[in-house]
Order: structure tokens, then sequence, then C-alpha cells
């Protein structure tokens, strides 16, 4: 969740709108959460390691968007 702030004040720094800082932050973890899955669970065949893993994906993601919200919401109180 630090990876995706540090990346978004790069990203805001460079004048990139906040949307497409979302949009490239959201790609990101689904792509490094895909790495993830294929190299941890995919090496055996069973479907509870896959659900499993969407479970902790979900939740993850909601407290990553969460905390990403209250860092843009509050960016420009510092």
């Amino acid at each position: 969740m630090h990876f995706d702030i540090i990346l978004a004040k790069y990203l805001l720094n460079r004048k990139i709108p906040v949307n497409k800082v979302k949009y490239i932050i959201s790609t990101v973890y689904l792509l490094t959460s895909l790495i993830m899955y294929f190299t941890l669970f995919a090496k055996e065949p069973s479907f509870g390691h896959g659900i499993i893993f969407l479970i902790i994906f979900v939740f993850f993601d909601y407290l990553r968007i969460k905390n990403l919200e209250n860092f843009f919401r509050n960016r420009n109180k510092l």
C-alpha cells in the first residue's frame, strides 16, 4: 500500500491526471497479483487455492483503494 502512494506521488509530480494515475496503479496491482498467483498457486491444480487467493485479492484491493482515496483526498491539506 505504501508502494501505491509512492507511485502516485511520482506520477502526480509528472503532471499526470488523477484518473490516469488510478488506472495505472490498478493495472500494476492486477499484474503483480496475477504474477504472484501464477508463481505461488498455479503449480498445483486446485480449485480451493484459486478461491482463497481471490478472497485475499479482493480484501487487499479494497484496503488499497480506501488508502489511495484517502491519499488523494488529503494530499492538498498537507
